[in-house]
């Protein structure tokens, strides 16, 4: 399906303290509207002509610009980004999706992110980024004109896009961790390789008392390696070659080396049940304090976005330009 929501994505910036509504509400069942796509003039039967760099005169969304009379509008910029760079405008359209799927579900769910808890996250971002400018330029350029050389906006501007921002990462961080903790998951180290040598004798040494994830960062070939071959603790339908094999296994119990695929070919497995977690049916005012200590020492992973994105997306049958979504 190609989705980039993930790179596109921060993670959740710590613990938050947010207030908490009451009971599930709003329903996330319909699907989302289909997205409107701007399309450069065709071309001249003898070739382009230079109309081709102007934006179609019919557009009545917001305004982004003007010269002289004529009128650039957002929609102009994604139909040129869409020109430009395909992939960054269907990455865009990727995070308006699951910006509207996390929305849904903190309506239903009850979950709602307090202001003093924005404002306190925000402040001490922004001081963190005074602070860095300063200690990095010095005096050779205040706040306002990094702010400007950098982001292209004026302090007030980007202090408030800041708070929306850090509203939004709150809200992922909350929902896609309450939605997990409501069902079975289970978490693990795995290692992957492509000598199933290599996995055999991890699976010995670990049954005669060895460190997983010792053994998973000096041998794994997957980037995770560098924690120990540890995954975000997820559910039975998360789609990763070592889910299936997951679940079989009780806490602290090693897989025999299985083969799957990985990457353009395959690679043999070995999956350690670090832990087995049931899914508890509760308001999210009573597993609140624990979702945000776990946010605070484990920030939201970009794994972990797109599982819940993948997931839930199919579900409302959510789609976007060159994104179609099998059911």
């Amino acid at each position: 399906m190609g989705l980039a929501v993930a790179g596109l994505l921060v993670s959740c910036a710590g613990a938050a303290k947010g207030t908490v509504a009451e009971r599930p509400r709003a329903p996330i069942a319909e699907p989302a509207p289909p997205v409107a796509v701007v399309t450069a003039p065709p071309p001249a039967e003898d070739g382009f002509a230079p109309s081709i760099l102007l934006p179609a005169g019919d557009a009545t969304d917001a305004e982004v610009a003007r010269i002289g009379d004529l009128v650039l509008r957002q929609s102009h910029a994604y139909a040129r980004i869409l020109v430009a760079n395909p992939k960054l405008a269907l990455s865009a359209v990727d995070l308006l999706v699951f910006d509207v799927l996390v929305a849904r579900h903190a309506e239903q769910f009850g979950i709602r992110v307090g202001r003093e808890r924005v404002e306190a996250l925000a402040t001490a971002e922004e001081q963190r980024f005074r602070t860095q400018v300063q200690q990095e330029l010095g005096g050779t350029l205040d706040f306002q004109g990094w702010l400007w050389r950098v982001y292209g906006q004026r302090e007030a501007d980007w202090r408030q896009t800041l708070r929306v921002r850090t509203a939004q990462r709150l809200y992922q961080g909350y929902v896609i961790r309450y939605l997990a903790s409501r069902e079975d998951r289970v978490a693990v180290r795995f290692l992957v390789h492509k000598d199933e040598k290599v996995a055999a004798d991890v699976v010995a040494k670990v049954k005669a008392g060895a460190d997983f994830a010792t053994l998973a960062l000096r041998h794994s070939e997957d980037p995770s390696r560098s924690d120990g071959g540890l995954l975000p603790a997820f559910g039975r339908d998360f789609e990763h070659p070592v889910a299936g094999v997951a679940f079989g296994l009780k806490k602290g119990e090693v897989s025999a080396p299985f083969r799957a695929r990985f990457g353009d070919g395959e690679r043999w497995f070995t999956v350690f049940c670090v832990d087995r977690m049931p899914g508890r049916d509760v308001p999210f005012a009573e597993v609140f304090a624990a979702i945000d200590r776990d946010l605070e020492q484990q920030p939201l992973t970009n794994l972990e976005i797109t599982a819940y994105t993948l997931r839930w997306r199919k579900q409302v049958g959510a789609t976007a330009p060159g994104h179609a979504v099998d059911r």
